[in-house]
């Protein structure tokens, strides 16, 4: 196999699913014996994760979101420099960077954007266009974001690749669901729902705890799994208490921190549901599939697509506790879904292979 040198870049302060998955592909790909740096600001979350995981890391200063073309210049002088000729991006607001850095780069230099989140529209405009085709490939994890690059952009057909963001399949535990269910301290006798995300309007706990207080079983319980976004507002968490109270669900329903295994937390419900107004890929859905433990999604953006529409998985209308409740119902009746082999194409070895194909 061909030893490839990759740079991985990811200009953010933020701290979720694109940033941990960025880090996750930087590090396995460093694991198959290829040589990574880590491109970040100083002092983000990104970075200090990669100091963690023993990768190489780079400073680079913050840029504007688009036309940073002293950034581009400098970044492009530096990849050359120390001979990296690959780059990847995954957040969109750092495509015109990178964008600069392949024409500055020249020839040599050839970068590669990995999508995350929807397009949001028409990008068909002569100017995103040639920002575009600075890239050597554009990579989008399912086929319904492939569709979009399609319709919404005028990028070379030939230049766009299905590649997943990969879960690593090794991590998955098997173990008794009592045991994990003790290690998290959650009731063993019970019918646990579980939701796991930032607290937040767009996660939607809220509609996940209207779909249950329309659930009259009192051994059907509710676990919310996650911590509100540092630095926003609590109005959001307060609605969410207040409703809880105000239906008497405080016994029904209970709150987790973050938990840095999540295997064990999917591992500990009975059926994870996914109830994001518009959830692009959705790793909480592909995880929760991986360890065994099905899911009750929203039919919208990916999340369709990674429960087949509907033949792994049950799908609820978004933003509709009704049909959520009705969704839950089903599950408690004791459906069964296949989930593991539904989402082998995500393993991370799998997903590795493709990239140094690509590379």
């Amino acid at each position: 196999m061909k030893r490839h040198r990759i740079a991985y870049l990811c200009g953010s302060d933020s701290w979720g699913g694109l940033e941990m998955n960025q880090l996750r592909n930087a590090l396995w790909m460093k694991n198959r014996g290829h040589e990574v740096v880590v491109l970040g600001w100083k002092g983000s979350k990104f970075i200090e994760e990669a100091k963690k995981q023993g990768l190489t890391i780079h400073i680079v200063p913050s840029h504007k979101k688009y036309y940073p073309l002293l950034s581009a210049i400098k970044l492009a002088f530096w990849l050359n420099k120390n001979d990296f000729p690959n780059l990847i991006v995954r957040a969109y607001t750092d495509l015109s960077l990178a964008s600069g850095t392949a024409f500055f780069g020249g020839r040599k230099l050839k970068v590669y954007y990995f999508m995350e989140m929807n397009l949001g529209g028409g990008k068909k405009q002569f100017f995103r266009t040639i920002r575009f085709n600075r890239l050597a490939a554009w990579c989008c994890p399912l086929d319904v974001l492939k569709q979009q690059v399609i319709a919404n952009t005028n990028f070379n057909l030939e230049k766009i690749h299905v590649i997943p963001s990969g879960v690593d399949f090794t991590n998955v535990i098997n173990e008794p669901k009592e045991l994990s269910r003790k290690k998290l301290n959650l009731p063993e006798k019970y019918f646990l729902f579980g939701l796991v995300g930032r607290i937040d309007p767009q996660k939607g706990q809220l509609l996940a705890v209207k779909a249950l207080a329309r659930i009259s079983d009192e051994k059907v319980k509710l676990v919310i799994v996650g911590e509100k976004t540092k630095g926003e507002a609590s109005d959001y968490e307060q609605e969410l208490n207040e409703f809880i109270y105000s239906k008497n669900l405080q016994d029904r329903v209970l709150f987790l921190p973050f938990q840095e295994n999540p295997f064990v937390v999917f591992n500990a419900f009975d059926w994870t549901l996914m109830t994001s107004l518009a959830e692009t890929v959705g790793m909480v859905t592909i995880e929760s599939m991986a360890q065994g433990t099905p899911v009750i999604g929203s039919n919208s953006g990916g999340t369709t697509e990674i429960l087949n529409y509907g033949k792994a998985g049950l799908l609820f209308e978004p933003n509709n506790d009704v049909d959520l409740a009705e969704k839950m119902k089903t599950a408690i009746s004791g459906i069964q879904f296949e989930t593991k082999n539904t989402v082998t194409n995500f393993n991370h070895k799998l997903v590795c292979k493709k990239v140094e194909d690509l590379l």
